[in-house]
């Protein structure tokens, strides 16, 4: 399903629609009863029919079931419940388009049901029809979900980049701070933020992916401005302008902020710095004008307003502001004029969309033949279906000589032949990823960025496709993207032969230690090390992670190449547990580098993951000698005093960890342990409550809460802890299987290049 993957939401149980039909349709009896000019003694009669549809849905025969429906309303439309399971089983399949007539039906029958309005928005948004789902989403919004949480959040997440798309960023803002725990917010709820803090008025799909680190930093910086930690938000906000000095709307935005702590004057500088770089917008004018009226200088807002309906005229709080401005001028009439100018726009609203935004963001398709940096029409989809004969068997015959050429290894050859393909079908996806993998086996890396922006813009759910994206980047030095980009890859399945995997990971793992990623870098790792092709790059990887130095490979000084290669090929005994080996090479780097932070830490990690306690211990406080300001030591230390059966050591240390980095998670974990193993339940309900806080997605968070509300004598806490407990931990499981399966089926599929006709796929329903 659509929407409900994307929050890992379960389907409507029977029960719960039963529950809708109840509230919204079954108390107009009419609604479920056979038209009187059937006949019910009638083979396809609508009794027969309706439980024949009934039965088979319940075996999980759907296309029989959805094929009984059909029948049954065709004998009676006005028949509620059939529309509700016709609608909702097409939706299930991912059949939006047959969704979509069956909600229409429902809500014409009933047009207050918000569950019916919520399904038909987020179906007719799947088929790209943003208009209509916007008005539908608006509606069952007003109504509302009859308390279903998990319908709530699909449909109010769509509804907010929609609001985005029609230009309207506050409220898209407003429903998503209303709505989710920004603290802990998804990365999908972070990308509407940061498409609406840079006012940018598209979908997520429709953005060129070369922008995805500019929305994701503005994603992050917004949810940390309307979170609790806003003034970690101002400090973020202030360095991405320092990153991206000349993207519109970031001034803005920071002249906001500023503007609400009564910092006027910085505020105006802001402004005025968004105003070269963004001439064309009515909203910086907007907001020096409002500021200049706190200020009581009805001069300079006058200026400032008259600007912005010059730039913006059928804007209503424009001419609003503008005669706010003459009323503090004076000039009564004109002021009058301006004001009812503002009240006749907005009892017809009309909503202004910067379209210099939504052609500065979109992504289109791109000739093959044009060069990395020219970005041309969007090209129309054209179907096999709709191109003629002979179009057609050019466009195959190109395809297979292509195809037969890359085999041979005749890259220039192969590269002409695809890229004549695609100019007769610019929408063959498999064609711009082999392209786009030849480049890149060429070191055409912008070529190839641009080859492979086209192949996820047709299916953004093909993991080799973002991560060859990805590696493509990082080889041009678009560390920023290529992180998203191979994460993206990661999460949707890195595929291909053993080697090319490892190339993907390890470069993700570079990334990962460039932003202090370290223990995900050493996870994503440890199943990859040991002999093989690439095992050089493998450990060194893990060698950075070990001494966790934030940097790439080039950017460490290569006077520490030893050291690096020699804590790699540890990390690499480690993780294949060759602990003998792994210590007497921690004993011989600490000989020669005894000053090197984090050794002594990785060393007593490996001691205590074999049970030597005591030498652990003393590799942790060397460790906290060389590195004080380090929580790492002590947390281990809580972490071996809670393994060895001493609480009031755990206790100390976890406290310690705590009041070096005050919200860290492990911490008040181990502290919560700690307290609980004392006997102190008070104290570690507290302490663990304030850890699922920050981490609410933990399973082993859950569990540990769950047994502190037991022994707290808290009966109905602990059964809610131990649901969670086991929903989320059987969410980490499925999705570990699905990796897998997905990693296998994509093995299986690149045994070798495709043919035309097996690559030809329906276009990606949007995630």
């Amino acid at each position: 399903m659509l929407a409900m993957r994307i929050f890992q939401a379960g389907k409507l149980s029977h029960s719960l629609a039963v529950f809708f039909l109840w509230v919204g349709l079954v108390a107009n009896p009419a609604h479920g009863q056979a038209s009187s000019a059937e006949d019910p003694s009638s083979p396809g009669s609508f009794e027969k029919l309706s439980a024949q549809a009934t039965s088979q849905r319940e075996a999980g025969k759907i296309e029989e079931s959805i094929d009984s429906y059909k029948s049954a309303l065709k004998s009676n439309p006005g028949w509620a419940e059939g529309w509700w399971y016709l609608g909702t089983l097409n939706y299930d399949a991912d059949k939006y388009s047959e969704a979509i007539p069956a909600f229409r039906h429902l809500v014409e029958l009933n047009p207050r049901m918000g569950a019916a309005l919520a399904f038909l928005g987020v179906s007719e948004f799947a088929e790209k029809d943003y208009p209509a789902a916007l008005e539908h989403l608006r509606r069952g919004h007003d109504i509302g979900y009859v308390d279903d949480p998990d319908l709530a959040k699909v449909a109010e997440y769509h509804l907010a980049i929609l609001l985005n798309w029609n230009g309207e960023f506050e409220q898209a803002t407003q429903l998503l701070q209303s709505k989710f725990d920004l603290s802990h917010a998804p990365s999908q709820i972070k990308t509407v933020l940061g498409m609406a803090l840079l006012q940018i008025p598209l979908v997520p799909q429709q953005v060129d992916s070369s922008n995805d680190a500019l929305i994701h930093s503005a994603g992050e910086v917004a949810a940390r401005l309307l979170d609790r930690s806003s003034e970690e938000g101002v400090k973020a906000l202030h360095q991405m302008l320092t990153t991206y000095p000349k993207t519109p709307y970031l001034h803005y935005a920071y002249a906001k902020v500023l503007a609400t702590a009564n910092k006027f004057d910085e505020a105006l500088s802001q402004l005025s710095d968004e105003t070269k770089t963004n001439p064309d917008g009515a909203l910086p004018y907007m907001s020096r004008a409002s500021i200049y009226l706190q200020l009581h200088r009805a001069q300079d807002a006058f200026i400032a307003a008259q600007e912005a309906v010059r730039l913006a005229p059928r804007l209503g709080v424009a001419h609003e502001i503008l005669g706010r401005a003459l009323q503090g001028l004076g000039k009564v009439e004109e002021a009058a004029k301006e004001l009812e100018e503002a009240e006749a726009l907005r009892s017809s609203p009309l909503q202004v969309v910067d379209s210099s935004q939504r052609q500065l963001y979109l992504g289109n398709l791109t000739s093959p033949k044009a060069s990395p940096t020219q970005t041309g029409e969007a090209a129309k989809p054209r179907s096999m279906e709709s191109l003629n004969a002979e179009a057609q068997a050019t466009f195959e015959t190109l395809a297979k000589q292509a195809a037969t050429a890359q085999a041979a290894g005749q890259i220039d050859d192969s590269i002409s032949l695809g890229q004549r393909a695609l100019e007769i079908r610019p929408t063959w996806e498999e064609g711009w990823r082999n392209l786009g993998t030849m480049y890149y086996a060429t070191a055409r890396y912008r070529e190839a960025i641009t080859a492979f922006k086209n192949a996820t813009g047709i299916n953004p759910g093909q993991g080799d496709s973002w991560a060859l994206l990805g590696l493509s980047e990082f080889e041009t030095k678009d560390y920023k993207n290529s992180l998203i980009h191979l994460e993206r890859g990661r999460d949707l399945g890195f595929v291909g032969n053993k080697t090319s995997v490892q190339v993907a990971k390890y470069h993700l793992a570079f990334l990962l230690n460039k932003v202090g990623e370290f223990d995900k870098a050493t996870e994503l790792l440890i199943p990859e090390s040991g002999p093989g092709e690439v095992e050089q790059q493998v450990n060194l990887a893990l060698g950075i992670a070990m001494l966790r130095v934030p940097s790439l490979p080039d950017e460490i000084d290569h006077k520490r190449d030893s050291l690096v290669q020699a804590a790699g090929e540890t990390a690499s005994f480690l993780a294949q547990s060759k602990y003998d080996r792994a210590f007497g090479v921690f004993q011989k780097m600490i000989r020669e580098y005894p000053d090197t932070p984090y050794l002594h830490y990785s060393y007593g990690c490996a001691l205590a993951a074999v049970s030597r306690y005591d030498e652990a211990e003393q590799q942790f406080v060397e460790e906290s000698k060389l590195t004080p300001d380090s929580a790492l030591p002590y947390l281990r230390r809580a972490s071996v005093a809670l393994q060895r059966k001493q609480p009031e050591n755990a206790l100390q240390f976890a406290q310690r960890a705590i009041r070096l980095i005050p919200k860290s998670e492990e911490g008040h974990y181990l502290l919560g342990r700690a307290w609980l193993d004392m006997g102190k339940i008070e104290e570690a309900v507290h302490e663990l409550e304030t850890t699922r806080e920050l981490a609410p997605n933990s399973p082993d968070i859950r569990f540990s809460l769950a047994r502190a509300y037991v022994k707290a004598k808290l009966p109905e806490a602990a059964e809610r802890e131990r649901a969670a407990f086991e929903r989320l931990n059987a969410a980490v499981e499925r999705q570990r299987v699905h990796r897998v399966n997905q990693a296998y089926g994509a093995l299986q599929d690149h045994s070798g290049i495709r043919t035309a006709e097996q690559s030809e796929q329906p276009e990606a329903k949007p995630k």
